[in-house]
């Protein structure tokens, strides 16, 4: 019983240190899209500041099982904690192209390390792992929505960058909070997830990529661009924020609802299903229905978040290893959605950028449904 309480309690300080250095991250995506000459960049420098951080991450994944385990999960998470608070005070205090993409790598690379090792203590051994993950998923989001939720009104009435100084402040409080964490040391004789797996495009892995390429990048990279066609800037940065914030809070109450409901239905098979209805959601947004099509992909990625990482953990007994295979596809679908998805917008319009994304999304459905176990 004991164990459990301190699994809970692992699972919720790990999420809060996650939620504290994300608000930085969670507004550039809204902020950086309308005022592009406040950072002293161009328009055409946005996609690729807003997918940067993905490519570094994605790069460094290998790295963190055994750094990890040569210097414990919470040393290395709260070393990954003060250099995110430092990235999101670079936002704040510094402009031009190369300084922000300074920035957006260090952020990538520090996001990359606290997600897994997030992950990897709510997932801890198996044991209501649903229920540990969704909980986990639902504390870390908090600070994004709270960054969302208020990040548009900080901006009108301070200005873009002061607002991500005092993020960035708030973030260092994440440090002692990490170290707080048990050292997640690798169980004895299990081996490490092959390197070669991460990298291997399997039918898992594909959908993996797909879902995040359209329900999650491109989804929330245009969304302000979509509400700046029919609003001034200003009322598009609001809205924006609070659309975003709105969804990040539903997917925390459907995460806390769906841990359950994973455990008890199984997360390899409910998998499918929620691809599906993601694949849906996006053919919606593409024939113009998009508060239905928005309201059936925030449900759908809520539970889709929950089931992947544990569809992956149980690939091998090296958590961290496993789950790094999962978040190498899944940060590549999120990076090509960042910067593909607000390209393919201008040039393409809405319409045939969604429709693409859905049919990508039920081809890689069929493939891991047909495909030999």
């Amino acid at each position: 019983m004991a164990e459990h309480a301190r699994g809970y309690s692992d699972t919720v300080v790990a999420a809060a240190a996650l939620g504290l250095v994300w608000l930085g991250d969670a507004l550039i995506y809204v902020v950086l899209p309308l005022y592009p000459t406040v950072f002293g960049i161009e328009t055409a420098a946005v996609a690729i500041l807003l997918s940067a951080n993905r490519v570094i991450r994605i790069l460094g994944y290998g790295w963190v099982s055994p750094l990890a385990r040569r210097f414990g999960a919470n040393t290395l998470t709260a070393a990954a904690c003060g250099a995110a608070a430092l990235s999101t005070l670079a936002y704040g205090v510094t402009t031009g192209f190369a300084l922000l993409l300074v920035a957006r790598l260090v952020w990538g690379g520090a996001y990359g390390v606290i997600n897994l090792t997030n992950t990897a203590y709510a997932y801890g051994d198996g044991t209501r792992a649903g229920v540990r993950i969704g909980l986990n998923r639902a504390v870390s989001t908090l600070g994004p929505i709270i960054a969302l939720g208020l990040g548009g009104f900080l901006v009108t009435w301070l200005g873009p960058r002061p607002v991500f100084v005092i993020y960035g402040l708030v973030g260092f409080l994440a440090v002692p909070l990490a170290l707080m964490l048990p050292r997640l040391r690798h169980p004895p004789g299990a081996p490490d997830a092959p390197a070669e797996r991460r990298w291997k495009p399997s039918p898992l892995n594909t959908l993996f990529f797909v879902v995040a390429l359209g329900a999650d990048g491109t989804f929330t990279a245009t969304l302000s661009l979509l509400l700046a066609d029919i609003l001034p800037v200003a009322s598009a940065l609001i809205g924006a924020g609070l659309l975003l914030a709105g969804q990040r809070l539903l997917m925390s109450v459907l995460a806390l609802v769906g841990g359950p409901l994973v455990d008890r239905f199984d997360a390899q098979r409910m998998l499918l299903p929620c691809g599906l209805a993601m694949a849906a959601a996006l053919g919606a947004i593409a024939l113009g229905h998009v508060y239905v099509g928005a309201a059936i992909l925030v449900c759908s990625r809520a539970l889709f978040f929950i089931i992947a990482p544990m569809v992956a953990a149980r690939r091998s007994p090296d958590r961290i290893g496993a789950i790094a295979a999962y978040t190498t596809w899944s940060d590549l679908g999120l990076a090509g959605g960042a910067f593909l998805g607000i390209l393919a917008v201008e040039g393409f319009g809405f319409p045939l950028t969604y429709a693409v994304l859905c049919g990508l999304t039920l081809a890689a459905i069929a493939w891991q449904a047909y495909a030999p176990r």
